[in-house]
């Protein structure tokens, strides 16, 4: 599955969870110290809190790795509430829960509390969630030997509309992944457009200021696209923009744990743009993409304190340039 990146759907329900998660933890707690709860009350519904924080300080981290590492994330903490509650319902006097000594009041409360858990584990974890939240419940929280009633039916119907739920979030991720990809690509290409450019620039130069690294913009135009689609027709032109576009992507260097990626865009027409970390000039990526696209020319400049619009000019002056030795070159031939 997709790395969740950006903040999309998804990605900002699970961080959230994580602020819903510790103020929930926190409202336990503070309740059992206004009510004046046992010892053991109050710190056990304060670990549900404490290990809410951890989380938080950790989400980001794992949610660079995977969705799915999220999610077991989310499951994990959500079993310790439900561990939390087990051992409430073992340990705790009646005292903590009503002052009449009512053992009902204590059933009621740690039952909704665990059907609260169950559909929160189908809403994150899906099937596989809602499996493992009734499973929990079952076993550890409900009495089975109780009259057949409501309270057998109440957490699947909870656990059903967690999955409906979890179903529509996964839908809503999918469409808006969708919206953003065309947003920010070019549909012929798959190569990002000039909306995508800003950022993308933002982006490199700041991981380039920051690590004291250069940072290359290279013009790229190509040089027979009009005759290509005279001679041989549109549908050709567009396969051979497509293929320019492959040879650039297999020149700019992938993202990885130790680096940032570099970027590549199709401005419009037969006008490609690219950004390269560590390039200290282009004749070498120049000539790795003419081993696999030959008409083609190219400019470039540094750009590692230079605003996008002087980066710009400056580079399709150097394209200009280099286009005009290319034709006399041609000439002389």
């Amino acid at each position: 599955m997709s790395q969740p990146t950006s903040r999309n759907v998804l990605t900002t329900l699970y961080s959230n969870y994580w602020r819903a998660s510790l103020v929930a933890g926190l409202y336990f707690f503070l309740g059992f110290v206004a009510w004046g709860g046992s010892r053991g009350a109050i710190i056990s519904s304060s670990i549900f809190a404490a290990v809410a924080g951890l989380g938080i300080l950790t989400h980001h981290r794992v949610a660079t790795r995977s969705r799915e590492a999220v999610v077991a994330l989310i499951l994990a903490h959500l079993l310790v509430g439900e561990a939390i509650l087990v051992w409430q319902q073992a340990h705790l006097p009646l005292t903590d829960y009503t002052h009449t000594g009512d053992a009902g009041a204590r059933e009621i409360l740690i039952y909704l509390v665990s059907t609260l858990i169950v559909g929160t584990m189908s809403m994150f974890g899906g099937l596989p969630g809602a499996v493992l939240g009734l499973i929990a419940h079952y076993a550890f929280i409900f009495d089975p030997h109780t009259e057949f009633s409501f309270k057998w039916v109440y957490p699947i119907l909870i656990c059903l509309t967690g999955y409906i739920v979890s179903s529509a979030f996964f839908r809503l991720d999918e469409a808006s992944g969708q919206l953003e990809t065309l947003a920010s690509h070019d549909q012929l290409t798959g190569l990002f457009n000039r909306r995508r450019l800003p950022p993308e620039f933002n982006r490199l130069q700041g991981e380039a200021a920051a690590r004291g690294r250069s940072l290359l913009l290279v013009a790229w135009d190509l040089d027979d696209l009009k005759r290509v689609n005279d001679r041989d027709g549109h549908a050709a032109g567009d396969a051979h923009l497509r293929a320019f576009a492959e040879a650039l992507r297999d020149a700019v260097r992938r993202p990885s744990s130790e680096r940032a990626g570099d970027s590549a865009f199709r401005i419009g027409g037969n006008e490609f743009l690219s950004l390269h970390l560590d390039a200290p000039d282009g004749e070498q990526l120049l000539a790795r993409v003419r081993e696999r696209f030959a008409a083609v020319s190219a400019g470039w400049v540094p750009c590692e304190r230079t605003d996008l619009d002087r980066a710009l000019t400056l580079a399709d002056a150097a394209l200009y340039a280099n286009k005009v030795v290319r034709k006399q070159a041609s000439g002389s031939t």
